[in-house]
């Protein structure tokens, strides 16, 4: 049993690490001068995802209680099934896009008609 305290403890500590660098960028990205659209709909994310795994590192360290438990279980499953859903999403969104290399130049030229239907027409928008 103890063995196991410990281990609870060191990944509730590496969560809680792992945390602050992603509440940091999203903060860094909310103090940038040039807020642009892109860096506005990034920011947010970031900053709720730092912030609620933060708490819910600190909410695993009360271990001895069996609600809590319970309650940090099914907080992490959340948080990390929202994680993979961010992933996948991003990589259906973006997946088929691939640079094309140019003569004379170091870097791959994007066309906005290699990704996605959804972002395209999202860019496209005057709206956005």
């Amino acid at each position: 049993m103890r063995t196991s305290n410990n281990l609870i403890g060191a990944l509730n500590f590496l969560t809680f690490v792992l945390s602050i660098p992603i509440l940091s960028g999203g903060i860094w990205l909310s103090s940038r001068a040039n807020n642009t659209d892109c860096l506005k709909f990034l920011q947010w994310p970031l900053i709720i995802i730092g912030v609620s795994i933060m708490v819910v590192s600190l909410a695993g360290a009360c271990y001895r209680n069996n609600f809590l438990m319970y309650l940090y279980l099914w907080a992490m499953f959340i948080i990390i099934a929202t994680l993979l859903g961010f992933i996948i999403f991003t990589y259906a969104i973006t997946g088929k896009g691939s640079g094309q290399p140019v003569m004379n130049r170091a870097y791959l030229d994007y066309s906005l008609q290699d990704y996605s239907g959804w972002l395209w027409d999202r860019v496209a928008s005057d709206s956005y």
